[in-house]
């Protein structure tokens, strides 16, 4: 039977440019439409936010605004020390982020979920195997057990590599499958993804580890279905295409938000910035043409034979 690939039609609830947006700052120092503006962004997802923060500044053309990229670890920081008052990143706070911050008895910052991504796993495509048990490869990496005696047509045990410990796929790798334990087997380190690119396709025995943004266009690698047993729904998912329509779902084992982070909470020019990212219509159309899923729409899916 022909596998049915899921396509997204969506209709944005679309946040129009009405009169709050001339609003003026208590301060009077900025309006919601004008003023500088610094923010700090994963370096994984300039390939997609890029576009986004150059619709902002076409639509917004009073507003200064300044974009640097770093690693997700950089990016955090920046907004734990008060330097900056919005930064973009694929990850939810780490252990050790979290514990700073109650230490100093600091409040959960306002945020926005803008998309959602995947975490993945692709291989060559000369790897013999097309789908794997999440749960399987997870007690794999982290426990040492062995894939290949519980996976038809896998007569090796694989290697494993992903981005390295700035990154925001480390971090979700680290909270979603690791859960801050140690490893009973190497996963190597890259520090970026066309260096990992590189050392998974010189040989069918690695699987990579990765975000679906990075893998939709390139054909050179195959990303593997995973089945797994889901906590949410209590019953076994089989595996299915690594696509964004099963994400939306959530059929798929690894959903991975996109959040704006907001150092103040309060209706300023990095609020409405960030309310721009997730709920702007273009911007919204935009990731679902990269492949990922806008995070504020109505979706409807159609089935094609």
């Amino acid at each position: 039977m022909k596998i049915k690939i899921l396509l997204i039609i969506f209709t944005i609830l679309l946040i129009s440019c009405d009169s709050k947006y001339e609003a003026k700052d208590p301060d009077g120092i900025e309006t919601l439409n004008s003023g500088k503006l610094t923010v700090y962004c994963d370096e994984l997802l300039k390939p997609i936010l890029d576009s986004a923060f150059k619709l902002y500044t076409q639509e917004y053309n009073k507003v200064e605004l300044t974009v640097e990229y770093a690693n997700s670890r950089n990016v955090m920081s920046q907004l734990l020390s008060k330097e900056v008052r919005v930064v973009v990143n694929a990850r939810d706070y780490l252990s050790d982020e979290d514990s700073l911050m109650n230490a100093f008895k600091l409040e959960k910052h306002k945020r926005f979920i803008i998309a959602y991504d995947g975490l993945v796993f692709f291989a060559n495509k000369d790897f013999p195997v097309d789908t794997l048990n999440a749960n399987q490869i997870g007690k794999a990496i982290v426990s040492g057990e062995n894939l290949s005696k519980s996976t038809n047509g896998l007569s090796f045990e694989p290697t494993y590599a992903t981005l390295d410990q700035y990154s925001s796929v480390y971090a979700n790798f680290n909270s979603m499958i690791v859960k801050d334990n140690s490893l009973k087997r190497k996963v190597e380190l890259f520090e970026n993804i066309d260096e990992l690119k590189k050392h998974v396709a010189s040989n069918s025995s690695i699987i990579g580890i990765g975000f679906l943004s990075q893998l939709v266009n390139d054909k050179k690698f195959k990303m593997i279905r995973l089945g797994y047993d889901s906590d949410s729904l209590h019953k076994y998912i089989t595996p299915k295409p690594v696509h964004q329509g099963y994400i939306v779902q959530d059929l798929y084992p690894y959903k991975v938000p996109y959040y704006a982070y907001l150092l103040e909470d309060r209706q300023d020019l990095p609020f409405w910035f960030g309310t721009y990212l997730a709920k702007q219509e273009t911007v919204q159309k935009l990731f679902l043409d990269q492949g990922i899923v806008p995070a504020f729409a109505r979706i409807k899916l159609k089935y094609e034979e």
